[in-house]
């Protein structure tokens, strides 16, 4: 003679074997937060702490308890962008590295220096190996100070805030060291800057390139410890033609939240390193070396509670 279960305990059964299901499937998100500790990181060229395997998701975005990555991507005026809105706990987390010693004219890819110092997202930085002007602060270590008049310069200061000083000249330059030099982490001449005070900037002086469709990428801040990379595509990559400077800033101020936008070395340069892999440009390129970084490290230590 059969007998027949209850279909309460049938229910109680099928709830309990969801419930079991449901914390194996999340487990990895409750084991990054349950034994989260955010470490501040050295002011100096080390790396950040290794990336947590599951803190990735796939091709769009990584996060621990210490760094949110959230990649996007889009179309604006013919062609096609790649947005990243990055948000860290602690301002040491956002760092630079060189390719090489000061003074070299050394270059990698940016895969490589990512690799290297473990970064989360890295972009590339301001070309500065390759002139012999500029204010040029990395790491806390100052370099160099032969501001041309003719380049914007961002400062990045120890609570990870931009500041952006549009043309400054040597005097310039020693008004804000006065007041900040203490704060200094980075500093970087490329240029030019796009937004400042979450306003486009105007009637600034043009350069002869402002006008060139091309390969660009913009590194803004968006409220405090809280980023955003933008970049165009280029006439080299399929279905799309480039953006003159002007283009690129429309697309950049259309992003909500961005206070502060400053264009870095663009074309070919213009780099996006996302799980060691450039993420952008046309394949040709995607070996194409640069002189520095900057990037984005992980500053949790998961194995201490």
């Amino acid at each position: 003679m059969s007998r027949h279960i209850p279909c309460a305990r049938i229910l109680r059964i099928i709830l309990i074997a969801l419930f079991i299901s449901a914390i194996m499937i999340l487990a990895p998100s409750f084991a990054i937060h349950s034994y989260a500790q955010v470490i501040p990181l050295p002011i100096d060229e080390t790396g950040g702490i290794p990336p947590y395997k599951w803190g990735y998701q796939g091709d769009s975005g990584y996060e621990d308890p210490s760094v949110s990555v959230a990649i996007e991507h889009g179309r604006f005026e013919g062609s096609n962008w790649t947005a990243v809105r990055v948000s860290i706990q602690d301002p040491s987390q956002l760092r630079t590295l060189k390719a090489g010693r000061y003074g070299s004219t050394q270059q990698l890819t940016g895969a490589v220096m990512a690799k290297r110092v473990q970064a989360v997202l890295a972009i590339g930085g301001d070309f500065f190996a390759f002139n012999n002007y500029g204010y040029i602060v990395r790491q806390g270590k100052f370099y160099r100070n032969r501001p041309s008049g003719e380049h914007d310069v961002l400062v990045i200061d120890r609570q990870g805030d931009f500041h952006l000083l549009l043309r400054p000249d040597k005097k310039a330059i020693a008004a804000f060291e006065a007041e900040r030099k203490e704060e200094i982490v980075n500093a970087f001449t490329f240029g030019p800057a796009l937004i400042m005070d979450g306003e486009i900037i105007q009637n600034r002086t043009r350069a002869k390139t402002d006008g060139v469709l091309a390969q660009r990428i913009a590194f803004c801040q968006t409220g405090p410890l809280s980023y955003l990379v933008v970049y165009c595509e280029g006439p080299n990559d399929e279905n799309s033609i480039g953006m003159g400077i002007d283009q690129f800033t429309r697309l950049v101020a259309s992003f909500p939240g961005v206070q502060s936008a400053y264009n870095l070395d663009g074309g070919s340069s213009a780099t996006i390193v996302f799980q060691n892999v450039k993420i952008n440009g046309p394949r040709s390129q995607r070996s194409r070396s640069i002189g520095d970084i900057i990037y984005f490290a992980s500053a949790w230590d998961g194995d201490k509670p």
